[in-house]
């Protein structure tokens, strides 16, 4: 990857200005820098590359790097303080202060340590009684934010590999204020030390903070200090008691980095990665144009390994090589209805060819009809308004507009909607959704109020369908929605749709739902899930949520969601304010053994808060039919059309000449008809039942299958 960087190079004392080019920053921003660093360009320092024994004579650079976020091993857990993890592999020999080092100690307090002397400083972290320090940001630090972590890998192939650690989104200890996420940087051979500092935001109050090195003594070291607000200008102070100031106006832009040594080609750091973009490759060349949109939130496999990473709202996504003597295998995950216009998999060798610009592209099959609609299924209370939102997606690759129905249970009257419906009669709600492009989506925020004399203990039962009616997959035009009435419950919870039993390879919908029931604003809120290994990661896709989020998969099935400045309201100001959620789809793997238990729990952060930890959604694989007999998984069916007006054509894949007995069950479970010798293809009239959502069996000898069937 390309780095575009200026450099400091700094003696005990003194300082002299190298190699200043062009780094894309805000005018204003590069402008300031250029000011305050002069614009003198001297001759470039060449440093050997052996240790330096004592660290005061060390050369220090400052310079602009990348700051790349690793996923590697996490050492710490949430509300760490003060903790430190003792025998950290470096995973080669490091030379430090005159001696050879292969393991280090971590600090959470933002430095490491080159010895097994337990160390559990928060002050002074340089000038303490503790020798061989490195500190890229010693301070009083701790885990607070939800999406913190503490991780430490080792990247690249001898003689030239990086050790890194990592502080992500860490906090000030007090108050949680600050978010800071920084790296220290330990280069074999050269023996370089780097620290690269990520986007950070510090507090209006200073932070005790100390950066630098300490050797063996305590007469040998190099703290930087600055007196001029400005990290750029920093330079090595005469005493060892030196802080820095680490104000929200002493800020820096991201990337920046203070280096000891030389620390590779040209003073950057150069890790082993593959990066690329996922996009809609409008004119089919393989070639993505600048005119052509991104694909965000797309799955992206890397084997030998079990990784996964996603792209991101821009398209791109990127990965480090633990090992890049290896040969990777890159693959991206079909979109149905799509082709792809670029190899995938793709294989890449880090150490023989170039691994950026893979790229994935994706043309669409026209004129294919198939939406999708989602709803919750949360709880309802009696006599308070329940929010039901409705999200429809064009999974097709045709420009649709049709029309979205809701029938009401009963015992619902309706109160608002977001857009206004088309038509409300009785219990049956209508819109008609404006023209929808492929793979795009839309919401209707609906109110509804469940009658205040309901039961608690009794289901709501409502349906939700949308058009059009030609669409390549019926079943997920329709919504069977049933809500227990209930007084309280956790509103911080996990659903699953459908929920019981499922076939293996059956699409799962979560929707996880949060409420601030504290007594002030949430300023973020982080979502944190990890899915269970039996489903399959290359199909997940996220439907929508309450409000604006980010998403990002980590440690491969880690899938996180976090709504920053979302200053979602408390319950006791704002009650309909302070609820919000996300949902997604994500299948169960094929051929998974009948009885198997699919779980997922997810962690909920309201700041700095610890974790609310939700219900379990559980799925166990394996049909089960109304009658209670449990029934293999092995063939398929369909019914056409769904919705339909009275006759229904039953499709099944199995012998053609075989037998089916069709049952079909009304939504209280109750058998309303039922037809013996039934053959795929044949036409079934069921104009004597009444409009509303109803379950079919067609039972052979093979076994049984369901489906979901609206009359109206």
């Amino acid at each position: 990857m390309g780095n575009h960087h200026y450099q400091i190079d700094h003696y005990r004392n003194s300082w002299k200005l190298v190699n200043i080019r062009d780094y894309k920053l805000p005018f204003n921003k590069l402008l300031a820098m250029k000011k305050q660093l002069y614009a003198t360009v001297l001759t470039i320092f060449l440093w050997s590359t052996t240790a330096f024994s004592q660290v005061n004579t060390t050369p220090f650079t400052a310079a602009l790097d990348t700051f790349n976020i690793i996923s590697g091993t996490t050492l710490d857990a949430m509300m760490a303080d003060d903790q430190y993890y003792s025998n950290v592999p470096i995973g080669f020999n490091f030379d430090f202060a005159g001696a050879t080092h292969t393991n280090m100690i971590v600090s959470c307090n933002g430095y490491i340590q080159l010895d097994t002397l337990p160390t559990n400083m928060f002050t002074n972290i340089l000038c303490s009684g503790y020798n061989n320090r490195i500190a890229a940001f010693g301070g009083d630090l701790m885990h607070m934010n939800a999406n913190a972590s503490l991780q430490y890998t080792t990247i690249g192939t001898a003689p030239d590999r990086i050790c890194v650690i990592q502080w992500l989104h860490y906090s000030y200890f007090g108050g949680g204020s600050g978010d800071v996420s920084f790296q220290i940087r330990l280069h074999e051979t050269s023996n370089c030390i780097s620290f690269v500092y990520g986007t950070n935001f510090y507090s209006t109050n200073p932070l005790q903070t100390q950066i630098g090195l300490r050797g063996d003594t305590s007469t040998d070291y190099l703290v930087l200090g600055d007196t001029s607000c400005n990290w750029a200008a920093a330079y090595p102070f005469n005493s060892i008691f030196t802080t820095f100031p680490v104000t929200s106006s002493c800020s820096m832009p991201a990337g920046f980095s203070y280096r000891f040594g030389a620390c590779g080609s040209n003073g950057s750091t150069v890790f082993a990665s593959v990066s690329g973009s996922v996009f809609n490759d409008s004119n089919s060349d393989g070639i993505r144009d600048t005119s052509e949109s991104p694909i965000s939130n797309h799955i992206i496999s890397i084997s030998p390994g079990n990784n996964h990473v996603a792209s991101d709202a821009h398209g791109d996504y990127a990965f480090f090589f633990a090992d890049s003597s290896l040969t990777y295998t890159i693959t991206s995950g079909g979109i149905t209805y799509w082709t792809n216009t670029t190899p995938s998999p793709a294989s890449v060798s880090p150490l023989t060819n170039a691994c950026t610009d893979v790229d994935f592209g994706y043309a669409m099959i026209p004129n294919i009809h198939e939406m999708e609609i989602h709803c919750p299924s949360w709880n309802a209370k009696p006599g308070q308004p329940e929010p039901m939102p409705i999200w429809y997606t064009n999974n097709g690759t045709s420009i649709d507009s049709d029309t979205i129905t809701f029938v009401m249970d009963p015992l619902y009257s309706f109160i608002s909607s977001n857009p206004v419906p088309t038509s409300v009669n009785g219990q049956i709600i209508t819109w008609a959704y404006p023209a929808i492009a492929p793979g795009q989506s839309g919401v209707i925020h609906l109110q509804l109020l469940p009658d205040s004399s309901a039961v608690l203990g009794d289901t709501l039962h409502s349906t939700l369908s949308i058009g059009p009616l030609n669409d390549t997959v019926p079943t997920n035009n329709i919504l069977a929605l049933n809500q227990l009435l209930s007084n309280s419950w956790d509103p911080n919870e996990k659903l699953v749709y459908p929920s019981g039993r499922i076939a293996s390879g059956d699409e799962l919908t979560y929707t996880i739902h949060f409420q601030n029931t504290g007594n002030a604003p949430a300023a973020n809120v982080v979502v944190v899930d990890t899915l269970d290994a039996k489903l399959d990661l290359m199909s997940f896709r996220v439907v929508g949520s309450s409000h604006s989020m980010n998403f990002t998969l980590q440690n491969s099935r880690t899938a996180v969601f976090t709504f920053y400045n979302i200053q979602l309201p408390d319950s006791g100001t704002d009650m309909a304010g302070s609820n919000g959620y996300v949902m997604f789809t994500i299948r169960s793997k094929s051929n998974l053994p009948q009885q198997s238990t699919i779980n997922n729990i997810a962690g909920i952060y309201f700041d700095t808060n610890p974790a609310i930890i939700t219900n379990t959604a559980s799925v166990i694989i394996g049909l089960e039919s109304p009658t209670g007999v449990m029934v293999p998984d092995v063939y398929t069916i369909s019914a056409t059309p769904n919705p339909n007006s009275g006759t229904v054509q039953f499709r099944f894949t199995s012998n053609e000449s075989e037998l089916a007995l069709l049952s079909i069950y009304n939504a209280t479970g109750q058998l309303v008809y039922q037809q013996d010798a039934l053959q795929s293809n044949d036409v079934v009239n069921l104009s004597q039942l009444s409009a509303g959502v109803y379950t079919a069996v067609l039972k052979t000898e093979n076994g049984a299958k369901t489906i979901k069937l609206l009359k109206q």
